[in-house]
């Protein structure tokens, strides 16, 4: 009966809250492109436009063709809405900057310009195209925001280990938190450390172990009063933290190469447990990549015209039961194709 009695407070007062941040994104010349899925964020047209002001960025406004490919990768399901519409006048689309549309990527005919529907979602299914809709249905939405490093804790899960029988030293929470595919929960700044107080429900005089990066050869423990040292052999309740992948970085997003040469192209991502990356093209894995923690870099040997093109860097690591996509892309050009270009355009 005492067993199964402090089975149940464990169950009870073992906690996993999953902080804002963790959504499918992509980076994207300087940029981060985010999609928030329709089915945990569902909004209207006008709420995703202040929802992504908020994050400090824009609804997206895919207004040339690479761009457009990057929202499409972003997107894993269904449709989002995109940043335009022809809010004055029926047919009359623009960005919601203003800007005429240029370059469209309506799917079929075109937008079918039938009333109250003024406002475009792109289709994930058929390589990014769009749609009119009306601006009132709920869905998901793609934000994209400046090139801000983001912060780790962003991307963080906490669970909290707060029952009797989860007491422990500090390494052994350590070592309890590696074990489980986490870490014990690192302290960055003291936004980090509000952030991470949120997380408790009854936030109390109760310590905490956690691990500090200004203290990294101490033992450290948290609680409403702040962070403090503690005795490291002490029994006490811990946090334990996973990270999704991010911070991810190509190291060339836009190589102009000539026929026969070769080039490498590096894809690498942090994050708790150490995400797994890999590139693909056309929805396919390549082949011809060198994997390594936390990274992988492409290969490409004595390129021709079939290796030109959009290649997709991939990071995936399971965060809160869940797994957590970032990716990146590299668009392969021929520096030949491009200098007959410029050429055109000279004479013209």
């Amino acid at each position: 009966m005492r067993y199964r009695m402090l089975k149940t407070v464990l169950f009870f007062s073992s906690v996993v809250s999953v902080l804002a941040g963790l959504k499918n994104s992509i980076n994207f010349d300087g940029t981060t492109l985010k999609f928030y899925d329709g089915q945990h964020d569902s909004a209207t047209f006008g709420t995703a436009v202040v929802s992504c002001f908020q994050k400090g960025g824009d609804l997206v406004m895919p207004k040339y063709k690479k761009l457009n490919d990057a929202v499409a990768q972003v997107v894993t399901a269904g449709s989002a809405w995109i940043g335009g519409g022809d809010f004055f006048g029926e047919g009359n689309y623009e960005w919601n900057d203003g800007e005429r549309h240029e370059w469209t990527n309506w799917h079929g005919d075109g937008p079918s310009d039938k009333a109250h529907e003024n406002c475009i979602e792109i289709y994930s299914a058929s390589g990014g195209t769009w749609n009119d809709v009306s601006c009132c249905i709920n869905q998901g939405y793609v934000c994209q925001i400046p090139g801000t490093k983001s912060k780790p804790y962003e991307y963080s899960a906490f669970t909290v280990y707060d029952g009797y029988i989860d007491r422990r030293s500090h390494l052994q929470a350590r070592q309890f938190c590696k074990r489980h595919k986490s870490r014990l929960a690192l302290i960055h700044d003291d936004e980090n450390l509000e952030a991470l107080l949120s997380n408790l429900e009854n936030p109390r005089k109760t310590p905490f172990w956690v691990d500090s990066e200004k203290k990294e050869n101490s033992c450290i423990s948290v609680s409403e009063d702040g962070v403090s040292d503690t005795d490291c052999l002490q029994s006490m309740p811990f946090i334990c933290e996973q990270v999704a992948a991010n911070d991810l970085s190509v190291s060339e997003e836009q190589p102009f190469v000539e026929m026969g040469m070769d080039l490498n192209i590096n894809c690498s991502a942090s994050g708790t447990p150490v995400p797994k990356v890999s590139w693909h093209r056309d929805g396919r894995y390549v082949p011809h990549q060198k994997h390594g923690l936390g990274s992988s870099t492409l290969v490409l040997q004595d390129i021709g015209p079939d290796d030109l093109g959009m290649y997709v860097c991939k990071a995936v690591n399971e965060v809160g039961g869940q797994l957590r996509h970032m990716g990146g892309l590299s668009f392969v050009e021929s520096s030949t194709i491009l200098e007959q270009g410029e050429n055109l355009i000279d004479y013209s």
